[in-house]
């Protein structure tokens, strides 16, 4: 068993092991001593100022606010130069943020009122429009809270005189554990040394999450009251996949992971040559195995994993700003990057899709009632035709420079495609006549998320070039499952009946108009329901970087007449558990040998 150093607590004894749990945000094992980051608060004086200081005080927030935006400008240039412009953008949600003239207004106007010190006015400020954030029920528009205490991290700093510290002192391998790691945690530290990352806060769409994917570092967020659960030095395994800490683990434990960890880089390495081979399987069939990914960064570890283009680029975060839109420019020029480092491998652009309640422009009253039947998607696109014309603007211009794809999300109705194939008509038209350069020809595709564009997928065929299937959305809006809800989230499962004959007739639907049908979602990314999915006739899978090699090898070790029969079989089963037990015991010849 490997030796790692540890910190020794108390009496010396070893404290009894604990397991936590949390989101899997970015997968892998990683095993080590902790490292706290620490990010202990601030020292507040809570009485009042004199009259004849309140001038004074203000000087000194606003001098804060200035040099914190000073400091930003700096880190910007170091995330650019580190991971990118992509990452770097974040940056500009935080400057945006720290000279918000809400805020400013706010706090000038508490320190003049109730002649509060600046750090309590600003204090007072911030926690007041946090609550905002937490009455917003979406988890991605929820983990934006983070961005505001980053700032006001950094101005309660200036104003209290505290450096901060940073994870570039780390000089030893380590898991690193925090209430919140900000984006300049991420971009001072040694990644070398940082062997995982564990947080209090954050979700699946955190920066700390993405940015973690895009480093390839295991990661859990999420885990409640892990800072004070843990002492430094703690011998600690971070479960990235599943989404577990676990703290000071026994022998066993230890072991097990050493060796699960030690097989996972064994068997990497081997599915490494499969890089430059097809998805094909032992009879010649071959499957597109795509990507999905957030930001465009990511695209690059997808290259390297052999993606054979992206098959969902969510274009959300580019909307996520404090204030305001995104412009037609700056959307092109994402776009266009992503689309010249693919080149000449397909990028499918999903527009717009965010929630009612997520939308950074809707008053706090204005909040969804119920977010996952509300205002969403392209219900919201298309009411706002301005907004939902620069997108399609922005992304015509970028199929000048690689193979973009449109894809439309949560297409409900045919009336629904319909007006949002005009806006881009429109979009085409607008472009002409100013002589700006795009792909006439450019495909546009419907995603297949509600049972209601299931059932109608003949009809959105007639009118698209391609249909996507994102399984995530339509298990949860076929079961009435909110796979956010423990209480029913055993009902989150692919292998009911009525997902599967769903996603054939689509794929059905496909065929008989001569289209090619994909799926790009969580079923996509696993070898089980990959060869499942292959045998119904899909014709390209989009997932996760760290699922391509397992999908890929899962491909290459079936025949597709193999695959073929283990659909016709599953799809007169009427049981989950048949289902199931069907496909991951592999009982149709050729699947057993893998699936097994």
């Amino acid at each position: 068993m490997a030796e790692y150093p540890t910190t020794a607590h108390g009496n010396g004894h070893a404290r009894p092991s604990e397991t936590l749990t949390g989101t899997p945000a970015s997968p892998g094992v990683s095993i080590g001593p902790v490292f706290i980051l620490d990010t202990a608060d601030f020292w507040i004086d809570y009485g009042q100022i004199s009259q004849d200081r309140i001038e004074e005080e203000v000087e000194r927030f606003d001098r804060a606010v200035v040099e914190v935006g000073e400091d930003l400008k700096v880190i910007r240039g170091q995330v650019e130069e580190k991971l990118g412009e992509e990452h770097a953008r974040i940056l500009d949600a935080h400057q945006m943020m720290a000279q918000d003239q809400t805020l400013h207004d706010a706090t000038v106007e508490r320190i003049q009122v109730y002649r509060y010190h600046a750090e309590y006015a600003y204090r007072v400020t911030v926690r007041d429009v946090a609550r905002r954030f937490d009455a917003i029920q979406d988890p991605y528009f929820r983990s934006r809270k983070s961005d505001l205490h980053e700032v006001e991290r950094r101005v309660m700093g200036k104003l209290c005189h505290r450096e901060e510290s940073f994870l570039d002192q780390l000089d030893y391998k380590a898991i690193v554990v925090a209430h919140d790691m900000q984006v300049a945690d991420m971009v001072h530290m040694q990644s070398d040394h940082v062997l995982g990352i564990v947080s209090e806060v954050g979700g699946r769409t955190s920066h700390t999450a993405i940015m973690a994917r895009g480093l390839e570092i295991p990661c859990v967020v999420g885990v409640r009251n892990v800072v004070e659960s843990l002492q430094p030095g703690d011998m600690t395994v971070v479960d990235g996949t599943r989404g577990l800490v676990i703290i000071n683990p026994d022998a066993e434990t230890l072991e097990r992971y050493e060796q699960e960890a030690g097989e996972r880089k064994v068997e990497r390495e081997g599915l490494a040559g499969l890089r430059d081979l097809p998805a094909e399987t032992e009879d010649g069939r071959q499957v597109q195995l795509m990507v999905n990914i957030e930001l465009p960064i990511e695209a690059q570890s997808g290259l390297n994993n052999g993606a054979e283009g992206v098959g969902l680029f969510r274009t959300e975060y580019l909307f996520l700003g404090p204030s305001s839109d995104p412009s037609e420019s700056e959307q092109a020029e994402v776009y266009r990057g992503l689309a010249e480092r693919m080149a000449p491998r397909p990028t499918i652009i999903r527009t717009l899709d965010l929630g009612g309640d997520k939308m950074p422009y809707l008053e706090p009253g204005e909040a969804e009632m119920n977010p996952f039947l509300g205002w969403r998607a392209i219900r919201v696109s298309l009411s706002r035709p301005d907004m939902f014309l620069e997108q399609l603007r922005a992304i015509l211009r970028a199929s000048a420079f690689g193979e973009v794809q449109i894809m439309f999300p949560m297409i409900a109705t045919v009336e629904e495609l319909h007006q949002a194939l005009e806006v881009l008509a429109q979009a085409k038209t607008d472009l002409r006549e100013e002589k700006v350069p795009f792909n006439e020809s450019i495909p546009v595709g419907a995603m297949i998320e509600v049972p209601s564009a299931a059932i109608l997928a003949d009809e959105l065929a007639r009118h698209v070039d391609f249909l996507s299937i994102g399984t995530n959305d339509l298990i949860q809006y076929t079961l009435a499952v909110d796979r956010g809800n423990d209480r029913v989230a055993y009902l989150f499962d692919p292998y009911y009946p009525s997902i599967v004959r769903l996603i054939k007739q689509v794929v059905d639907s496909g065929k008989r108009h001569g289209i090619p049908v994909t799926v790009c979602g969580e079923m996509a990314g696993d070898p089980a329901c990959a060869i499942l999915l292959l045998g119904m006739g899909v014709d390209g899978l989009s997932m996760s970087t760290p699922s391509l090699f397992d999908v890929k090898q899962a491909v290459r070790s079936v025949s597709f007449s193999d695959a073929a029969a283990l659909a016709e079989d599953v799809l007169t089963l009427t049981t989950r558990d048949e289902i199931r037990d069907r496909v991951t015991r592999g009982t149709v010849e050729g699947t057993a040998a893998f699936l097994n």
